[in-house]
């Protein structure tokens, strides 16, 4: 029996009406059980039919429904939920609700909840949005990373990008996704509800920039000098990314134009026509300019960047020499 089912059967226990509309899966658990009378397209329960739906949700799923409402669910975790019945997947709350990961910059300690940790590379806490809220956060600035990845690699990413961090000592945060590890909309409720200054740090192209200038307190979107960034994404940019991505970011387009934070990188993204992930500052210092199909050693400048896997799927930036065969094609790249 569904979640909705069961909130359908609360609603009409609870209720001192006796007609109810009709739907396909109370239709069938009226048919199922013998309970009901159908009176044109909705369905009638008097005071036995009521009592003998009590009867089911305690006896089949331990859901009592003298002090359970359809309500009951809302906010609830899973294992909270064990508390109102035996399944608990009833839970109001999706996995990973209310989630963080954070951490600091490399050489720094990592000062929130209370507590304070100094973290190997690469590590970070997951913590709960309220033991963040609930504590003093001992950093000055909210650093959002898009990527996962560069995320984690933070502690190699190009001095020209993070040499703007010199006057901060800022919380590093991982934007988030749908795997249960971090939620966007804790990040959110995080900005929300600090009045720290929020620096973003994205792929530079169009949806990166949507990301970005969609934060309160946006106060800086991380970049190398414009005149490098402009030298490296005409070179090494992706133009189908930037090609589909602008298309679909329409409706954004006079936010970022009219944001100074984020106008100079649009205009530097919109000349090239080209995007640029941001783990090309990171990934080749990792690789040490080998490329990842050839094997041989490029200099920096005569290697390209791009996902051969697109990342929802998993797949990481890889880094190869602008004469590698692309897999994806039965050609050169």
């Amino acid at each position: 029996m569904d979640k909705r089912l069961i909130n359908t059967l609360l609603r009409i226990f609870h209720s001192p009406d006796t007609r109810f509309t009709s739907g396909g899966a109370i239709s069938a658990f009226c048919t199922e059980y013998n309970l009901g009378v159908r009176q044109g397209g909705g369905l009638v329960f008097n005071d036995a039919h009521k009592a003998e739906i009590g009867r089911i949700l305690k006896g089949e799923l331990g859901i009592d429904p003298a002090t359970t409402t359809a309500d009951s669910w809302h906010g609830l975790g899973r294992a909270e939920s064990l508390m109102l019945a035996k399944d608990e997947k009833l839970t109001g709350r999706t996995v990973g609700d209310g989630r963080l990961r954070v951490k600091a910059l490399p050489g720094r300690v990592l000062q929130v909840a209370g507590g304070s940790w100094s973290l190997p590379d690469r590590a970070d806490l997951g913590m709960d949005l309220n033991a963040v809220l609930g504590n003093e956060i001992g950093h000055d600035a909210l650093l959002i990373i898009e990527n996962l990845q560069t995320f984690d690699d933070v502690h190699i990413v190009d001095s020209k990008v993070m040499g703007n961090l010199s006057a901060h000592d800022p919380l590093v945060i991982y934007r988030g996704d749908t795997q249960g590890g971090a939620r966007v909309d804790a990040v959110h409720a995080l900005v929300s509800g600090t009045g720290l200054p929020v620096i973003a740090f994205v792929d530079f192209d169009p949806a990166g920039l949507v990301i970005a200038t969609g934060l309160p307190r946006l106060d800086m979107v991380l970049a190398p000098p414009l005149r490098d960034l402009a030298e490296i994404i005409q070179a090494r940019g992706i133009a189908r990314r930037y090609l589909k991505q602008v298309a679909m970011a329409t409706h954004a387009m006079q936010r970022i134009q009219g944001d100074p934070r984020a106008a100079p990188l649009w205009h530097v993204i919109h000349a090239a026509g080209k995007a640029l992930p941001q783990e090309y500052f990171h990934r080749y210092e990792r690789q040490k300019c080998i490329c990842s199909t050839c094997a041989e050693h490029f200099e920096i400048g005569k290697m390209d960047a791009d996902n051969i896997t697109p990342g929802s799927q998993g797949g990481k930036t890889e880094l190869g020499c602008l004469f590698r065969p692309d897999p994806r094609n039965t050609g050169h790249g």
